[in-house]
């Protein structure tokens, strides 16, 4: 009888004890393609120009095909993708986030004008401690989106410019 009792109190004490859940982002679907008068070249080095402005690291780049890529590694306190609201429950600490977000971007010439469509998205990992025993975990949303930060910057510098 003690051992159902006790067996009782302990499931109904560890259903209180939420786990951790990830509220997916909302993604309201945005269109950062905009358009700019200017030579396809002048147009290209000025995008080229915010990388470096911006300290973004660019991986790939291919002027014949207009395509510029990054992977963009950013801080627990980052605002250009969002993964999502996290809720640790009550038997984790959050410990750690990693985030990283990919930054192509697409230059076009298309009827005398230049078209410029950035394109980000990203993943994280959460590390979480367990209150109880100290051991970690792992959890990683299924996808983040873009907050539209890095495409407004991108948009303001080069419309300062053309």
């Amino acid at each position: 009888m003690k051992k159902i009792l006790l067996s009782t109190s302990v499931a109904a004490l560890l259903t209180g004890c939420a786990a951790p859940s990830i509220q997916a982002p909302y993604d309201p679907g945005r269109n950062y393609i905009e358009t700019y008068n200017g030579e396809f070249s002048q147009v290209w080095e000025a995008t080229v120009d915010w990388f470096a402005t911006n300290n973004i690291p660019i991986k790939n780049i291919e002027k014949a095909s207009g395509i510029i890529g990054s992977d963009y590694a950013l801080g627990a306190s980052h605002s250009q993708i969002d993964c999502g609201a996290i809720d640790v429950g009550s038997m984790y600490v959050l410990r750690d986030v990693n985030a990283t977000a990919n930054l192509n971007v697409l230059v076009r010439e298309q009827a005398g004008r230049v078209s410029v469509q950035p394109n980000i998205f990203g993943n994280a990992s959460y590390t979480l401690q367990s209150t109880w025993d100290g051991s970690l975990a792992v959890v990683k949303p299924d996808r983040c989106i873009s907050t539209g930060e890095l495409e407004r910057s991108l948009h303001q510098y080069l419309s300062s410019r053309f």
